[in-house]
């Protein structure tokens, strides 16, 4: 009974001295929709209305000493074909080792930093300034990388920052990538003023089987491809991006620019363009009216993603009730802005957010 005594008084002990030493943070998010749509190309069920449950996301943040961190976002959404129609994500796992004052080595699964909103946001939508990701995520960008980061912030007078990565690539999973040559990122960004980043960005991936999308791409074949038809030869995947932010007391304004070229010994070079402009207006602290133009244009001879043109105008409104909860309203126009006829895309939309943390 006392040997049982102390060996309890020294885990206690030990644990205690271990609590002191670690530091955790945790935090949760989640999110609910109303969703509307009217489509004007539908010939049958062309209206759409319903609540949705959002992604809810636990953010952890552990401090192991003054230079060894740990971030993990585990997140539960909605997935078809499952019995609860949720599922379980790691979004990102990541150690970081601050080496040398503003430079550290970061290893594990990280958002790609390829522009502003994938490098700020994660997948709390209480932060979203709007209540979707650009169009771009959904078709270009490569949200998730997994493999070594190099990393330096605030750097000088300018506060310079730059990222360095060599992971699995857009055809990867969490487990493997088969892929021999890995996926490479290369980014740089500056904060000149208050509230004001500006960057520029470089991704490359090699993909020896085009068909492949993993985890980490985000990537959707364009609506209007025939299903069935994927290339499955090798593919040079080119990505470069630009990004402009500011988020002052009054004006926020964010310019996400994308160019991505592909290239396919069938049909050659494909030139994509996308780029998201958002503007919001601040009034009396809690009430932000804002608007948005979000377009993309896919090349006919794209292997990748395949031809698709739209554009999205919205007009938004967003009032914050506090730090940890807001709500949004947005009504939008989705149509093809450079081709009609097959496949063309025209719908009105309509949705309200509301966005919490806990």
């Amino acid at each position: 009974m006392k040997n049982t005594l102390f060996v309890s008084i020294c885990l206690l002990c030990s644990m205690s001295i271990w609590s002191q030493r670690l530091r955790s943070v945790v935090n949760g998010y989640g999110h609910m929709n109303y969703n509307f749509l009217h489509d004007f190309e539908a010939n049958a069920d062309p209206t759409n209305s319903s609540f949705e449950l959002g992604e809810h996301d636990l953010f952890v943040n552990t401090f192991f000493n003054d230079r060894i961190s740990f971030l993990g976002e585990f997140v539960m959404k909605y997935t078809k074909g499952t019995p609860t129609t949720f599922s379980a994500s790691i979004e990102r796992a990541r150690l970081k080792f601050d080496y040398y004052k503003n430079h550290s080595v970061i290893t594990g699964k990280i958002h790609t930093p390829i522009n502003y909103w994938n490098d700020v946001y994660h997948h709390g939508r209480l932060f979203f300034p709007s209540i979707d990701r650009p169009t771009s995520f959904s078709y270009l960008i490569p949200l998730h990388n997994l493999g070594v980061q190099f990393q330096g912030q605030n750097l000088g007078k300018w506060n310079f920052g730059y990222d360095a990565v060599v992971g699995n690539g857009i055809s990867s999973s969490d487990a493997f990538d088969d892929n021999l040559s890995p996926a490479i990122t290369l980014s740089m960004h500056i904060k000149p003023v208050d509230n004001l980043r500006i960057g520029i960005s470089y991704f490359y991936d090699f993909l020896t089987d085009a068909s492949i999308r993993g985890a980490h791409s985000g990537h959707s074949v364009a609506p209007s491809h025939s299903p069935g038809e994927k290339y499955t030869g090798n593919l040079h995947y080119n990505l470069l991006s630009q990004s402009t932010a500011y988020f002052g007391n009054k004006h926020e304004f964010l310019n996400e620019f994308v160019f991505n070229r592909t290239h396919t010994d069938t049909l050659g070079y494909a030139n994509n363009l996308s780029n998201y402009t958002y503007y919001g207006l601040r009034i009396k602290e809690k009430h932000v009216p804002y608007a948005i133009v979000d377009w993309i244009s896919i090349a006919e001879n794209d292997l990748f993603t395949y031809h698709y043109d739209i554009m999205r105008l919205w007009m938004g409104y967003r009032y914050e009730f506090s730090e940890m909860i807001n709500v949004k309203t947005q009504f939008g126009y989705t149509f093809n802005f450079l081709n009609a006829g097959h496949g063309s895309v025209n719908n009105l939309e309509f949705k309200v957010q509301f966005a919490y943390g806990f």
